[in-house]
């Protein structure tokens, strides 16, 4: 039976040399060339061979150059196959593995080419191995979708990747983001959009664990649904802290992307700038309520059972919103001697927009209650206004 397989195996790689002729060595090679030349390998087809090795095969019309099953060549490396590629073409390829055929698609599972590593105990275990050569461009490893074949490595990479890049468990290593202006165009200061302190303040941050997710066209022999995480895993495991997706996409959808199956994902680090430019707003603000505290404050005389117990010689008055912060209501007290011809309390954002004044009728001590349904969470500033003269000005924080 081996020797009729021995046959067939002559037969197809020989199909394209009609005339060639066999060879038989005096240390028992067998050579299949159109030429009476001495084979240096086991096997050689089309070609001399090398030496040591078990199968040595040229088919240029196919593009392969060097086939090598299970041969040596040299004490530390075993190799199952080796494929070369020096023939002056536009297309160089070494070993081309392929898996579209028709019934690929009705199968279960379709490799281009799949390796599997073994058990070494010194931790040298490559399912692929890929390396550059050279010092020109190029990567060592290089994915496309699409059946993209044209792709120009910019650099000297160990990996690189055109399209989306999915992983299911931890990345180690320092993830670097194309940031040189060069890369950019329609560039805007966040500072002029006026919006970024109040629109991150709506966000929530939550705390949670990743939850299983399974792939009904992704079965074993037994039909039975395959995960997509590695429940034993530190990242299946351990807690997580980030944003609800939907709820981030409603203040940037920039920031949110959406796969082929619907399901969202965050650009975390996009939303640095966003922090970035909410500390600077702070600031601003923290600046300003410094500069008002070094006024001299009006002069208050506090009875124990009255916080207001003022009389007409004091200054008008403004006081802090209790309760600070909020998330229903709170009440703005003030004090308006009866020397006062108008007197309007107002309440601004944070880049001193107007939101809305109320006229002051009564004189003397009073309050205010603001509802929290007037507005939307944020820190808003409220000022006391004497005869067209600010008195005083203060800060709440409304929750939800």
């Amino acid at each position: 039976m081996k020797k009729y397989s021995f046959l067939l195996f002559l037969m197809i790689v020989c199909g394209n040399h009609l005339f060639a002729q066999l060879n038989l060595s005096a240390d028992g090679n067998v050579g299949v060339t159109i030429d009476p030349i001495t084979p240096l390998s086991a096997l050689s087809v089309g070609c001399v061979g090398a030496a040591n090795t078990k199968v040595y095969i040229t088919g240029n019309d196919i593009g392969l150059n060097v086939l090598s099953a299970a041969g040596t060549t040299s004490p530390n490396w075993t190799y199952g196959i080796i494929g070369t590629s020096n023939l002056f073409s536009n297309q160089h390829i070494g070993v081309l593995g392929q898996s579209f055929s028709t019934t690929a698609l009705n199968s279960k599972r379709a490799f281009g080419v799949f390796g599997l590593a073994g058990n070494s105990s010194s931790g040298y275990n490559y399912g692929v191995f890929g390396t550059t050569y050279g010092s020109q461009n190029g990567a060592g490893i290089v994915g496309t979708t699409g059946n993209n074949r044209d792709v120009n490595v910019p650099g000297v990479y160990a990996g690189y990747f055109v399209g989306n890049v999915a992983v299911t468990g931890t990345v180690n290593g320092i993830v670097l983001g194309n940031s040189d202006i060069r890369y950019k165009k329609n560039i805007v200061q966040l500072s002029s959009k006026k919006r970024t302190l109040d629109d991150l303040l709506l966000l929530n941050p939550i705390e949670y664990n990743l939850e299983q997710m399974y792939d009904d066209s992704k079965t074993d022999s037994a039909k039975v649904k395959l995960g997509r995480y590695d429940e034993k895993s530190q990242m299946f495991q351990k807690k997580h802290f980030g944003l609800i997706a939907q709820d981030l996409q409603k203040l940037y959808p920039d920031l949110v992307y959406e796969d082929v199956n619907g399901y969202l994902s965050v650009n975390y680090i996009g939303i640095i700038p966003l922090l970035i430019e909410s500390i600077k707003d702070l600031k601003t603000e923290v600046e300003t309520l410094s500069a008002a505290s070094t006024k001299t404050p009006a002069k208050v005389k506090v009875n124990p059972s009255s916080d207001l117990a003022l009389t007409d010689n004091e200054p008008a008055a403004l006081f802090q919103n209790n309760p600070n912060p909020f998330s229903q209501s709170t009440q703005i007290k003030y004090y308006l001697p009866s020397t006062v011809h108008n007197a309007n309390l107002c309440i601004y954002d944070l880049q001193g927009k107007q939101l809305k004044q109320i006229t002051i009728s009564e004189r003397g001590a009073g309050s205010q209650i603001i509802s929290a349904s007037e507005f939307v969470p944020g820190i808003y500033l409220y000022g006391l206004l004497v005869d067209g003269n600010e008195v005083d000005v203060k800060r709440m924080i409304l929750t939800k």
